[in-house]
């Protein structure tokens, strides 16, 4: 075991960790020991028969009845893109434009004003969940004036500040992005499981924040034992493993904040890259809705992004995905990379969250070839999308995708 602690994929960031801190405000830990990107992709292309498919457990999700909630939402196959370049620049984001630009998008998706859209998804009981990513804190994360945007949105259209949930699966990193009950007063900020960061990184031994008197990781019991993704796929024993995933075997189980509080999702990712795929609306869910995730890597890394989609803990609770492109990333993600970062500046708005990243997977290998970047064009990098097609749970194929550029 490395004496740094474990690292599940290598970070294709050269940027040093207190130099990125410095300029973030954040932690690399998560975006580089915990969701980085497979390295070894180019090494199982080159073989002449890929690997055995692992098997899951995707017919029981596929069993489950579908309710008129379910993906691909109220607007199968439809993306809005929003742009504004007053939106963010070195100095900031501008928080007017960027409800301006929600706004915008809300209506040019829904073909009504916000206060009759809010209707199209929620009600005023519902507890709705917004997922945010923190993974490169005041780099590359989830923008707090999106989410402040999305909050107004739903507080207009009266739901309660106490129905609102700001989540993601990492709690330290939520704190570490400005996700705060400062920042967000009456709102729920959860993180699925915390994780002892210094153990982590192989500073400490003490084993104390993370494990209780009985040996278990103390984060289990936030997770649903009756509801997990299946994996044919073993998991590595070691503790700095379980530090960060929480269980170590088979399973993935689900957050029990999905399974039994969250009655809707709002889903809001990051305009980025993994490698030559993409780090957007299914991966925020697919990876981080779940625990025991590292295993997944290199046996069926994007596949898990549909298939856990597929369950219908979030089937049939995603109500709307909003990807902040407000400062996007085409290099070295889904780690932090400042120097393949720019000013997009753009909003994208679909209830579809696979025509939304089969949308943003062809703009981004674009913005790879104008960047000089070589890029590997190959199906297998989105492949998943379509298989989500076949599914039924979205539509993938750019020919039958609505773009609309408001």
């Amino acid at each position: 075991m490395n004496k740094k602690g474990y690292r599940s994929l290598e970070l294709e960031s050269r940027l040093e960790r207190r130099d990125f801190l410095k300029i973030s405000g954040g932690s690399l830990l998560g975006a580089g020991l915990l969701l980085g990107r497979p390295p070894l992709w180019g090494q199982e292309a080159a073989k002449a028969e890929p690997p055995a498919r692992s098997k899951t457990n995707i017919d029981e999700a596929l069993k489950a009845p579908r309710t008129k909630h379910s993906l691909p939402g109220l607007f199968p196959g439809k993306v809005v893109s929003v742009r504004d370049e007053r939106a963010m620049n070195e100095q900031g984001v501008d928080g007017k434009v960027v409800a301006a630009m929600f706004e915008k998008g809300v209506r040019a998706l829904t073909g009504r004003p916000p206060s009759e859209s809010f209707k199209l998804f929620f009600g005023k009981k519902d507890v709705v969940g917004i997922k945010v990513n923190p993974v490169g804190a005041g780099l590359i994360s989830t923008r707090l004036e999106v989410v402040d945007a999305i909050v107004a949105w739903l507080r207009r259209g009266g739901l309660p500040a106490k129905n609102i949930v700001i989540w993601d699966r990492f709690d330290y990193m939520l704190t570490d992005a400005g996700f705060t009950p400062a920042r967000y007063p009456g709102i729920a900020i959860e993180g699925l499981q915390t994780m002892d960061e210094a153990a982590a990184e192989g500073k400490s031994h003490d084993d104390s924040r993370w494990l209780d008197k009985d040996g278990r990781h103390v984060s289990e019991k936030n997770f649903d034992l009756d509801a997990y993704y299946y994996a044919d796929v073993e998991a590595p024993q070691d503790k700095p493993y379980l530090n960060q995933h929480v269980f170590n075997g088979k399973r993935s189980y689900f957050g029990k904040l999905l399974t039994r509080k969250l009655t809707k999702i709002i889903n809001v990712p990051v305009f980025k890259n993994t490698g030559n795929g993409i780090s957007m609306a299914t991966k925020n869910l697919g990876y981080g809705a779940i625990c025991n995730t590292n295993r997944l890597h290199k046996p069926i890394f994007f596949d898990v992004c549909t298939e856990v989609l597929a369950f219908p803990v979030i089937r049939d609770k995603l109500a709307l995905n909003v990807t902040d492109g407000l400062r996007a990333q085409y290099d070295g993600g889904p780690g932090p990379l400042a120097q393949a970062t720019w000013f997009l500046n753009t909003l994208y708005f679909a209830t579809d969250p696979f025509a939304l990243d089969m949308t943003c997977q062809n703009l981004i290998v674009r913005k790879r070839k104008e960047m000089g970047v070589a890029v590997n064009e190959h199906p297998k990098y989105s492949e998943y999308l379509r298989y989500a097609q076949r599914l039924g749970l979205g539509i993938a194929d750019p020919a039958k995708i609505d773009f609309v550029q408001a």
